[in-house]
């Protein structure tokens, strides 16, 4: 139900940045990509470059790709579910189904996807019809986004106590803000994406090596 309030969330902003409702409403029908939704308001605002755009959205969204590989294996078997839940797998989704028993996951996968996307739909959707009042009386809605990361990488952490994932964030974070102070978004993401990645090639480079 996080979705909700920052499907809301989302919709203030995006109506505040002048985006029109219709747009808004189908962003999170088609797109359904929180953190990317934010991220292009404020792009879209400022009419970017379309190369700035498209590499804005393969780093921010690169990390799907991850989430995916641990997931390939309890999939659903129909091929338009599989592909649904695929295209609509977003950090909550992930972070939803691999806290679920392994033998269990295909089975939820498809329903968890539909409910988080509804969810997301319809906070989109009362935060275009009534954004602008609300607005006035809850400040610092762009912060609801980075509060509902935050109680994922909680639980997270107590269903894996793999504290490493969360640590090379902070430090990818603090390394870019000494390098690219002025894409500190994209350079934060890329060393982070790069780490992780090296980290697991080498894991599993010492596993074949046992």
């Amino acid at each position: 139900m996080g979705y909700l309030p920052t499907g809301f969330a989302f919709g203030v902003l995006a109506m505040q940045a002048g985006l029109s409702p219709a747009i808004v409403v189908a962003m999170s029908v088609f797109i359904f990509a929180g953190a990317l939704q934010f991220a292009a308001v404020p792009l879209l605002g400022m009419t970017t470059g379309l190369g700035t755009f498209a590499i804005t959205t393969l780093l921010i969204n690169l990390r799907h790709v991850l989430y995916a590989i641990p997931l390939i294996e309890q999939l659903p078997a129909r091929r338009w579910h599989r592909a649904y839940v695929v295209a609509a797998l977003t950090d909550e989704n992930y972070s939803v189904l691999t806290t679920l028993p392994a033998n269990r996951r295909q089975q939820f996968a498809m329903s968890v996807t539909l409910i988080h996307h509804g969810y997301w739909i319809a906070g989109t959707a009362l935060g275009v019809l009534f954004g602008q009042q609300v607005a006035n009386w809850i400040p610092n809605l762009d912060f609801a986004l980075p509060s509902l990361f935050t109680i994922l990488a909680i639980e997270q952490y107590l269903t894996q106590r793999k504290l490493a994932p969360a640590l090379v964030g902070v430090l990818a974070y603090f390394i870019a803000t000494r390098l690219a102070t002025d894409y500190l978004l994209v350079a934060a993401l890329g060393l982070g994406l790069v780490t992780l990645l090296a980290r697991a090639l080498v894991r599993g480079s010492a596993l074949e090596a046992s």
